[in-house]
């Protein structure tokens, strides 16, 4: 009789991290990879090494059995076997398989601790899931507001304004409020 093999390479292992067809690997940090910095990406990510900073995610992140990761992690959907020290907010939910360790506060939906994790922290569950950072920077970002150029725009004066101009009708004047004694 076949018993499948319970461990960090056994099948039992694998299967837990199966993929979706259309949930192809985009992203892949080796087990002898060392990042420092921000790490924004949609698609699916999986990190075998070490990463400090901040991570921003539209979409799944893998954190392997040998990571060791310490940083703010926004995901939709975050599934983590190795060590982790930091806040993790996940909109969709989030797993933690064994050999995890996780040190920090979770903040998502829907949470999956299998037996044998180890979680130090605080957890906040509610249907209101938490919010992922826009995975563009600030300047790119604010590029894609409603706002007209003109008004954010350092030319968006003509040539020949001058400070003394008139800057179109002057303010509403103050009107009296009736009091509320009648009078």
């Amino acid at each position: 009789m076949y018993a499948p093999a319970v461990g960090p390479g056994g099948d039992m292992f694998r299967s837990r991290f199966r993929k979706k067809k259309d949930d192809a690997v985009s992203g892949f940090l080796g087990s002898q990879t060392e990042f420092t910095g921000k790490l924004a990406f949609s698609g699916v990510v999986h990190l075998d090494g070490n990463f400090e900073g901040e991570i921003i995610s539209r979409g799944t992140l893998v954190v392997g059995g040998e990571s060791v990761i310490h940083a703010q992690i926004f995901s939709n959907v975050l599934k983590v076997a190795g060590e982790v020290h930091g806040d993790l907010n996940a909109t969709e939910r989030i797993e933690l398989y064994p050999p995890a360790k996780v040190y920090g506060s979770i903040r998502t939906p829907s949470l999956i601790v299998e037996e044998g994790v180890i979680f130090e922290g605080n957890c906040r569950m509610s249907s209101v899931p938490a919010e992922v950072p826009s995975l563009l920077g600030p300047e790119e970002d604010s590029a894609n507001e409603d706002e007209p150029l003109e008004a954010i725009s350092a030319h968006a004066w003509s040539p020949t304004y001058e400070e003394d101009a008139d800057m179109g009708p002057d303010p509403p004047k103050e009107v009296p409020l009736p009091k509320l004694d009648g009078s």
